[in-house]
């Protein structure tokens, strides 16, 4: 078996599969080929990949592997999770049926199993897969959906009912509403178009930019162009009613052939649930139920920005600009797209090639209000306060008379960094005024107050409004320890800023912050070790080049900070 060869391979060989390739004279020969060397060069170099998160070659690597040796479980075991992870369908299924020949499918892999037999249009078939699903459990709130789409497809149509008692309808019921208004668009039933879609707003559905143009142009469809442009309009981008007519006709053009089929309907739940885990920590397994939803429907915009963003939550940031950069020019899911393009650019340092192509989008998308928000985000990564808070204000000029809290947060927050306080001071105060309960809010004006000492009785009144908002929070602990600093209550600092340093311990800011109450409070041996943690915890980037020179300056008694 390849997997005991593997084990007489030294581990300490970076270089295993090209050392296990035939020497350049068995190749002149044309002498046979030992098979199980064969194997093993492409087990080896599968392995290596996988190690290195390289997913697209360690999938094919994988593919070779299981060519030569499609018996082993072993291999089809990690072959299946990095083919999904890469996004490679053929051989995801390949190795899920190998795997469920011997007991070993992961339970994930019904579902992989469910696509085929759905893409098939074997309806048996699938049902016997959903009534699995059903006793493996894991997956089991797919369960009423998946039946009721497969008797649509059955001309018997039934429509989904979740058990109140079973373990999972908490989280079924989550999902009801869109998939109702789906199933009655796919049926075509006009009499219940009305109440479903206002129960899927009533539950307030975050339809996806394709999804919402499909359900528009199929309300069209049907005779109902006012519910089509009022879902055009209610989208978090809406704009004038003219606009909307526009987004509309583009929709028909768009979307009159695409259909609400039963693997459309697989692929939105198994995306919910990707939403659902997003922020748990679990990036590649997120991943794995974003790629399966990508399989149940391959053309599906809205997926394609998906599997991007978690691909780019996951650090697979050349992932996530390839998958994003699949989505048309035509597609309502465009600009999402470009959005997860510049994040993952940003993420891979090229900060030039970000800036040109934000540049770009700010044409392309007519200076809209979302486009220059975005090149700001992109010049505030890249350090440049002023020319993001230019971008911004230009933003603010294109939004007219409404007053966005958010807007005018990034505004303030830019003018303040860029070094102009007197421009930022009353946006920020605008900001509060907007959205008092907001501790991002809260906490930027009330640090912005302290660190130059203006008003400091506010300035903390603001930052414990917003440590109680949201107590907790490193960021937010650190700005009310700083600001009894600053007001010289070093016995209410300390504690405050040793508590944030504690829970980030790689963060700079809040460790030279600690470093200077410890000074502050003549602990000097403390301070310095204080200040060398932040130094090591600096990135190489010329952005940090002041901080770290600040650093060595207190590290090494060249200067020490000023008692406030």
């Amino acid at each position: 078996m390849i997997v005991r060869a593997l084990k007489a391979v030294p581990a300490a060989m970076p270089l295993v599969a090209a050392l296990l390739l035939p020497t350049a004279p068995a190749f002149a020969s044309r002498e046979p080929v030992d098979m199980s060397v064969m194997q093993l060069d492409s087990y080896a170099r599968a392995r290596l990949a996988e190690a290195d998160g390289a997913l697209v070659s360690a999938a094919s690597a994988y593919r070779e592997a299981v060519k030569l040796d499609p018996a082993s479980v072993e291999v089809a075991g990690r072959g299946y999770r990095q083919a999904v992870l890469a996004g490679d369908k053929a051989l995801a299924l390949q190795t899920a049926h190998i795997l469920d020949a011997a007991g070993r499918l992961p339970r994930d892999g019904v579902v992989v199993l469910l696509i085929d037999a759905m893409e098939r249009r074997k309806w048996h078939e699938a049902s016997v897969l959903v009534d699995r699903l059903e006793s493996e459990t894991n997956l089991a709130f797919l369960v009423p959906f998946m039946r009721s789409w497969v008797s649509l497809a059955e001309r018997s149509y039934d429509p989904p009912v979740v058990p109140l008692d079973a373990s999972y309808a908490v989280f079924a019921v989550r999902y009801l509403e869109e998939q109702l208004l789906l199933q009655r668009l796919a049926l075509g039933d006009r009499a219940g178009l009305d109440d479903a879609y206002a129960q899927a707003k009533g539950r307030k559905v975050a339809f996806g930019p394709e999804e919402r143009a499909m359900i528009a142009a199929r309300f069209a469809g049907l005779g109902r162009e006012d519910l089509a442009l009022d879902i055009l309009t209610g989208g978090s981008n809406a704009g004038s009613a003219e606009q909307a007519a526009a987004a509309l006709k583009q929709a028909k053009k768009l979307y009159r052939k695409r259909s609400f089929s039963p693997r459309y309907g697989l692929a939105l739940l198994m995306q919910r649930l990707t939403n659902d885990l997003a922020g748990q920590g679990e990036g590649t397994a997120t991943l794995s139920i974003a790629r399966i939803a990508s399989f149940a429907d391959p053309a599906n915009d809205d997926i394609r920005v998906n599997v991007a963003r978690i691909a780019l939550a996951a650090d697979y940031s050349a992932m996530a600009d390839t998958e994003a950069g699949r989505v048309a020019a035509s597609s309502p899911a465009w600009f999402d797209a470009q959005t997860v393009r510049l994040r993952a650019l940003l993420d891979q340092d090229r900060m030039e090639e970000a800036v040109a192509h934000a540049r770009t989008l700010v044409d392309l998308d007519g200076g809209s209000v979302r486009s220059l928000r975005l090149f700001g985000d992109v010049q505030a990564a890249k350090g440049d306060f002023a020319a993001a808070a230019d971008a911004y204000g230009r933003a603010r000029q294109a939004q007219g008379e409404k007053e966005d809290a958010a807007l005018l947060l990034q505004l303030g927050g830019a003018l303040e960094q860029a070094g102009n306080w007197p421009a930022a001071k009353p946006i920020l105060e605008r900001v509060v005024e907007l959205a008092p309960d907001s501790a991002v809010a809260l906490n930027h004006l009330g640090y912005a107050l302290a660190d130059r000492r203006e008003d400091l009785p506010r300035a903390i009144a603001l930052l414990e409004k917003a440590n109680r908002i949201r107590p907790g929070e490193a960021a937010f602990v650190d700005s009310l320890g700083w600001a009894f600093y600053r007001s010289g209550a070093y016995d209410k600092a300390l504690p405050l800023i040793e508590r944030a340093a504690m829970d980030e311990p790689a963060n700079s800011e809040l460790n030279e912050h600690l470093g200077d109450v410890l000074w502050a409070a003549g602990r000097r041996f403390e301070a310095r070790y204080a200040w060398q943690a932040a130094l090591v915890g600096l990135g190489q980037d010329d952005g940090e080049a002041e901080m770290r020179e600040r650093l060595s300056r207190k590290i090494d008694g060249r200067a020490v900070p000023a008692r406030p």
